[in-house]
Parts: C-alpha cells; sequence; structure tokens
C-alpha cells in the first residue's frame, strides 16, 4: 500500500473543485496516508517540481489534480524515473479518466491511489515534449486556441459550443502533412497515444495508452460539410471502425508525423493550446509508471 503522495492540484481545472479532491484527501488520510502538496506556478513549474521530488525518492507515487494538462505536466516530470503517478480527474474532458476507467467517486479513486497496481505507459514526443494522450492539429486546434478558459471553469464543455461554431462558420485551412515519409493534405489531424478523445468519445480501436504505439487520424475533407460530418463520426464512435468511417477519413499507424510544415495552423496537445504548427511527433517517448484501477 502507498502511504507518502505528493500532490499537484490545478485550482484552475474544471468548473465544480476542489470538493472531489477533499473528499480523496480525506480518505487517504483514514487510511493512514501523508500527502505533501508541491506549489507550482505553471506547467513547466510543475514538471520540474514533480522531478526534482522523483530525484529525493521521498514519496512513494505522485498525485496530479486536474485535467489532462495537469496530468501531462506531472508524469513529464515523473516519465523515465520509479515515481508513480496516480490521477484525480477534475478537468473537463478527462479522457485519462475515460481512457484507464477510472470512477469518479472519491472511495475509488482513494482506493485506486493507495492500491491500485502500475502499468507502464509509453508516451510520444512533440517537438521533443512528452505527451501521453494526442496531438491535433487544424480543426480542433482551432477550437482550443478560441476556447474562453474563464467560461470553461463556469460552464464545462458547453464552453466549447462557440468556438465549434466559429470555427464551422468558415472554410477550413487545408494543410501538410507527412505519416512516416507520405505526404497528405488535410483539414483536420490527430495524432493518438489513446483510444479516447474529448472526454468519453472512443477514437480508435488501434491503440490506447496501455499499448505502444501511436496513430494518425487524417480528415482530407476540405469543406465544412465534411469536417462536420467527420466531428459527428467522432462523436458517434464511427471513426474506430472501418465499416463505419465516412469517406475521405485515413487511419493509420505512425512512428513519426509531422504536421503544418509549410502551412502554419493551430495546434493542441492533450487537450491545451500548443501554438501553431510545425509539430514533429515520434512515436519513442519516455515510459511512466501510472497507477490504474485494479479492474
Amino acid at each position: 500500500m502507498r502511504r507518502r503522495f505528493a500532490l499537484v492540484f490545478n485550482s484552475a481545472a474544471g468548473s465544480s473543485h476542489p470538493r472531489l479532491l477533499d473528499r480523496v484527501l480525506a480518505r487517504l488520510a483514514v487510511a493512514g496516508a501523508s500527502v505533501e502538496k508541491l506549489d507550482t506556478s505553471s506547467a513547466p513549474d510543475a514538471t520540474n517540481k514533480v522531478r526534482k521530488a522523483a530525484q529525493v525518492k521521498t514519496f512513494d507515487a505522485v498525485i496530479a489534480a486536474g485535467g489532462d494538462g495537469t496530468i501531462r505536466a506531472v508524469a513529464s516530470g515523473a516519465a523515465g524515473t520509479n515515481l508513480a503517478v496516480g490521477i484525480v480527474p477534475l478537468g473537463t474532458g478527462n479522457v485519462m479518466k475515460y481512457e484507464i476507467g477510472l470512477s469518479t467517486g472519491a472511495a475509488n479513486i482513494a482506493e485506486t491511489l493507495l492500491n491500485g497496481p502500475e502499468i507502464n505507459v509509453r508516451g510520444g514526443l512533440v517537438n521533443g515534449a512528452p505527451f501521453f494522450l494526442m496531438a491535433g492539429a487544424g480543426f480542433d486546434g482551432g477550437i482550443v486556441a478560441n476556447l474562453n478558459q474563464r467560461i470553461k471553469r463556469r460552464l464545462g464543455r458547453l464552453a466549447y459550443a462557440g468556438p465549434l461554431f466559429s470555427a464551422l462558420a468558415k472554410p477550413p485551412r487545408m494543410f501538410d502533412v507527412e505519416v512516416d515519409g507520405a505526404g497528405y493534405d488535410v483539414s483536420w489531424a490527430i495524432v493518438s497515444n489513446a483510444s479516447r478523445y474529448g472526454g468519453s468519445f472512443v477514437l480508435t480501436r488501434d491503440t490506447s495508452i496501455a499499448r505502444e504505439g501511436l496513430v494518425a487520424i487524417l480528415v482530407m475533407g476540405a469543406s465544412r460539410g465534411e469536417v462536420l460530418k467527420a466531428a459527428f463520426a467522432l462523436g458517434l464512435g464511427r471513426l474506430a471502425h472501418p465499416a463505419t468511417r465516412p469517406k475521405g477519413i485515413v487511419v493509420l499507424p505512425a512512428t513519426r508525423v509531422v504536421m503544418g510544415r509549410h502551412i502554419y495552423v493551430p495546434l493542441e496537445v492533450d487537450g491545451d493550446e500548443a501554438g501553431m504548427t510545425p509539430a514533429e511527433i515520434t512515436a519513442e517517448g519516455p515510459k511512466l509508471r501510472l497507477i490504474v484501477p485494479a479492474a
């Protein structure tokens, strides 16, 4: 049983916190565990503090309390070390929560942190920096770039409606993508290390964080209607099956992807704004020890 935890808490994550975190911490205390909060001012600061915590070997695990961006910051610091990472999902989408099948109940989360098994997760690299879920460019990158974070904290997923309609109101911008040497012109590209997207939406059955390898999902559609069709197919889980996948969408295994080298478009990584392309993505990221539910 794990007894000594470091904690990184993103107070800006999600829309209804930190009540869940308080309940989890109370259950950890009842079980005799100690939790030390790491004071962090930014994602890079969180990465550095976690890396230092891993070096001193004082803790059994570090808890990432926040959304997928917080998890990425914590995981980037712990990756390549023996420090395990557990999560308390407080974000809006919480892709990682769905990816590992973690319940939102405080009792189950605390039990997972204390006694859950650990799996090795190999992330990818985007422009040399680790990521563990996905990187997207074009359509979804523009939505994330135009997202109002204050409205997101207040309204949750509803905050995406405005940026979504704004993106659909204008013709998609086509850009270049190279997958393992083969070139494509696309309006939307996702390179995923996970099976989920945007929360519980099933993106692909060709990979998951539990096994190594990336998948590139390329939307070739040059019209708003074709991009909207791809978005609906994603929401309905139809991209995950070749028989139900709309025409003009290609899903490929990938080891190296270069997005937007010649035409720059917005980029998102693990659900957070990441500036503009070009983005070089490879499958050889660091390994992470991730705490998951026993089931």
